[in-house]
């Protein structure tokens, strides 16, 4: 089964309630950072181009716009793969002392908090989170590789158009 890539201008609930949950899980932060080392990536190919530094400024304006975008994707394989009951589970989960700070430390949890974060994986629905782990990041590796090779290509588009010439 093929996720859809097509954006709707309107979102429901059921999208709505993923994108609350990826707000939360760590998602915005890891796409973030792709966003930042996209440029840092991009500055090294066009390090003898003398690209202003107002150019480099110009180029990142539209990075919520882009995070925006790339958590609506992964709505989409959330959805393939999860009921809406379920996210609205792992939202509550994850919106809990004990998960936000297993994101925060990454690991190093208090006893009681790391019996919370064991409760849940041994629950139904953790399990069923390992079990569809690999499909999962099958899909959300795709629609990653779709959003950065087409962010990356805008943004050397850009300065190419803009008189800039990469290092060859």
């Amino acid at each position: 089964m093929t996720i859809c890539f097509s954006l709707q201008a309107q979102v429901d609930d059921y999208q709505q309630d993923i994108i609350n949950y990826l707000s939360i899980n760590g998602t915005y932060e890891q796409y973030s950072a792709a966003y930042d080392d996209m440029f840092t990536v991009l500055k090294k190919q066009f390090e003898t181009a003398n690209v202003p530094e107002s150019k480099w400024k110009e180029l990142k304006e539209d990075k919520n716009k882009s995070l925006e975008e790339v958590v609506r994707f992964l709505s989409f394989a959330y959805r393939k793969h999860f009921t809406q009951d379920e996210i609205k589970k792992m939202y509550e989960v994850y919106n809990s002392k004990a998960a936000q700070e297993m994101l925060a430390k990454q690991g190093t949890l208090t006893r009681n908090e790391d019996k919370e974060v064991d409760a849940f994986f041994e629950s139904d629905l953790g399990k069923k989170i390992v079990a569809k782990r690999s499909e999962l990041s099958e899909d959300i590796g795709e629609i990653s590789g779709h959003w950065s090779r087409d962010l990356f290509a805008a943004k050397m588009s850009n300065l190419v158009k803009s008189g800039y010439i990469p290092q060859r």
